[in-house]
């Protein structure tokens, strides 16, 4: 049977660690399941979980799957592994009495029950016992509010209860979440700068910037990049253990003999990813791991785009588009200092011409984006199921380059 397309949307704790992936089916959106109107099978859901771990899509951490009343009566949640997974349900499902005895199994089971849709006007509820989290949508209510109804469910159900804030899509929201007392946070807050007016940059960081500049002139000077490696020793440790590394098949002593094995190409490829290695001592492990999908994703995207001369460029946007969260400037403002093509550049700013509008394809797929993607697909005649294949290998290829790194700066 061919695995459904999938996706997962990250949700990490107040240290900004992942804890879990929400995976949203692409199906659910092509089908439109309704509590009336079910169409996924125990097979197909089971199936697409072993998928998911097998792809690394989950990363060995739980999974959150968002199950309907109807899902909830076929008992399909009986069928699946517990010991990774979070069902998440709605508190208006319809025939409480028999959703709660396939509950109670799951919670016996192993399983973590999730529940939505809760609201401070109506806290009443005969499943809230069985919740381990409750999750809320942050936009719909103020501090005050959200603070009052954490403390009202504790004090009356389960004061150990864990509360989940969704649409966390700014760093001023995620610290307010955690102000209010959440525990888990939701959205893309951590894809995003954290800009704070007159913060100065750490030395780190700018010697990263520096380096940044130099690599993207015309002309490279090797000279002036071995300079500014040798300035930092960690960054020249690290940069010689990685390229020594069985993943290359180096051997060599030397950056300039290392950046010339390498040529232009290989040099700004792995220049890129090793200095977003090196910014993301103070961010989470998550963010480089969507960065490297962006621009591993964005360079496998040249063929289907038909511009393979291009391919390298796409890779450098890729990297780029998170730049600014792991600078905490914006964009625009990194890229006066930097010098790229001005295609990247517009892609960057605007999402403007082809770049941009591949672009926002990967950022789609990041995001669970069905519509814009299938958008984007039938206006270019792509295969949806080439690009996702795309898409799985990019996880993969950014979940090993983490791995290899880690290992050799240990």
């Amino acid at each position: 049977m061919q695995e459904s397309i999938v996706a997962r949307q990250p949700i990490l704790d107040s240290n900004q660690n992942v804890i879990a992936f929400e995976i949203i089916f692409k199906k659910t959106y092509d089908t439109k399941i309704a509590e009336e109107n079910i169409s996924i099978t125990a097979e197909e859901i089971n199936n697409d979980v072993e998928f998911i771990e097998q792809k690394r899509l989950s990363n060995g951490k739980k999974i959150f799957i968002n199950f309907t009343g109807e899902l909830l009566k076929s008992e399909i949640a009986n069928l699946l592994s517990k010991d990774n997974l979070g069902i998440e349900i709605s508190e208006n499902i319809k025939e409480v009495s028999k959703a709660i005895q396939t509950i109670e199994k799951l919670k016996k089971d192993g399983a973590l029950i999730i529940l939505n849709d809760i609201t401070p006007e109506k806290i009443e509820s005969s499943i809230i016992k069985y919740a381990d989290i409750i999750k809320i949508d942050f936009d719909k209510y103020n501090n005050d509010q959200h603070k009052d109804f954490i403390e009202k469910i504790k004090q009356t159900y389960n004061k150990n209860i864990k509360f989940l804030a969704n649409n966390i899509n700014e760093h001023k929201q995620f610290k307010s979440a955690k102000d209010c007392g959440y525990d888990y946070f939701q959205g893309i807050f951590f894809t995003k700068p954290d800009v704070v007016a007159n913060r100065e940059m750490p030395g780190y960081k700018l010697n990263y910037l520096n380096f940044l500049k130099e690599l993207n002139k015309e002309d490279l000077d090797f000279d002036q990049l071995e300079k500014i490696i040798k300035n930092d020793m960690s960054m020249t440790v690290s940069l010689l253990r990685t390229i020594n590394a069985a993943y290359y098949g180096y051997n060599v002593s030397s950056i300039k003999q290392a950046a010339t094995l390498l040529g232009i190409n290989g040099l700004r490829k792995w220049s890129l990813i090793y200095l977003a290695e090196g910014l993301r001592n103070d961010k989470p492990d998550i963010l480089f791991v969507n960065t490297l999908t962006r621009a591993e994703f964005a360079e496998s995207l040249a063929e289907d785009f038909e511009i393979e001369e291009n391919s390298g460029e796409l890779f450098t946007m890729g990297m780029f588009s998170m730049m600014d969260a792991f600078l905490n400037r914006p964009i625009e403002d990194i890229l006066d200092e930097i010098s790229v093509k001005q295609e990247i550049k517009e892609a960057l700013t605007k999402k403007k011409g082809l770049f941009g509008e591949i672009l926002e394809l990967v950022i789609a797929f990041e995001r669970s984006k069905w519509e814009e993607i299938s958008v984007i697909e039938k206006y270019y005649n792509l295969e949806p199921r080439k690009l996702y294949n795309k898409y799985l290998k990019a996880v993969d290829f950014a979940y090993e380059t983490m791995n290899l790194l880690m290992e050799h700066s240990e």
